[in-house]
């Protein structure tokens, strides 16, 4: 009976492991593509993020020199610029103007950088935003993809664990059932 129930019992186990493994590589396989989903998300959204930060800071850069350019040109700073380095002499309404140009520079610098670092935080709370909605899902996806992988794992190690011992019980009553020819009992 021992020798039915094992054998019955090896096949039983031996399908189901094989069941198991057919799921594991299912699994597996959704895993990897949902840890290389996360990864490309990941890298489009920093891209992104990056490009979006770097036209910011070039495009700030570009209104700057436009500004102080214009600014220059309209209070004909140059040629007093190029007088002071000249080593000539300024006149006392010429500093006036000199400094009232470097005033406004600096107070559109700093208006600017104001401008910029409220920008930034803007992209950068977008970013985060995208991140929630659409990576979270995927991350969601790739953990519970990691636990039924854990979950298969130990159900094949029981499935292993119970063909081995099916297999072990059919072999030992097969033992039992081999006739004696030497006519002890």
């Amino acid at each position: 009976m021992g020798f039915l129930l094992g054998a019955f019992g090896k096949l039983a186990a031996g399908s189901r492991y094989r069941q198991l493994q057919s799921q594991m590589m299912r699994i597996q396989a959704r895993a990897r593509r949902a840890s290389r989903d996360v990864a490309n998300m990941t890298k489009l959204l920093d891209r992104q993020e990056k490009a979006m930060l770097n036209n910011l800071t070039v495009g700030s850069n570009m209104r700057m020199n436009m500004f102080q350019g214009g600014l220059g040109m309209s209070m004909g700073i140059e040629a007093l610029i190029q007088k002071s380095y000249g080593g000539g002499k300024l006149t006392d309404a010429e500093s006036q103007s000199l400094g009232a140009y470097q005033q406004q520079i600096t107070n559109m610098k700093a208006q600017n950088e104001s401008i910029v670092a409220m920008q930034k935080q803007q992209i950068t709370d977008y970013f985060e935003s995208l991140r929630e909605t659409q990576l979270e899902p995927l991350k969601d996806e790739e953990d519970l993809l990691q636990l039924e992988k854990d979950s298969l794992e130990s159900q094949l190690q029981l499935a292993k664990a119970d063909y081995e011992a099916c297999k072990e019980m059919e072999k030992t009553d097969a033992q039992m059932l081999k006739p004696s020819y030497t006519g002890a009992a």
